[in-house]
């Protein structure tokens, strides 16, 4: 009889730390479900965001064969240039402009 009730007591105490695990497998689904979702929601948000840069990407390639590559490159040199100095310039105004 001993026996039996150290086996119902060993199985009950197993029973539950299986019962705990199973519930903490669980929350550990339920939060990397959540995780799956929120990356695919990013997913189809990089998804979207190629599509529009492959846009105009296709775009700049119409213009470029329309207009001639060589005169496109040298505006986008210039522009590029441009900004540069601009930034530039912020950057001054904002080191000794503001002393």
């Amino acid at each position: 009889m001993s026996k039996l009730k150290e086996l119902v007591k060993s199985l009950t105490i197993q029973c539950v730390r299986l019962k705990e695990e199973v519930l903490q497998l669980r929350d550990k689904v339920k939060h990397l479900t959540s995780d799956v979702e929120f990356y695919k929601g990013k997913i189809r948000d990089m998804n979207t965001k190629t599509e529009l840069l492959q846009e105009k990407a296709d775009d700049l390639e119409r213009v470029k064969r329309y207009a001639g590559a060589e005169q496109i490159n040298t505006i986008i040199s210039k522009v590029k240039e441009q900004e540069r100095m601009e930034q530039q310039t912020r950057q001054y105004h904002r080191s000794y402009g503001a002393r």
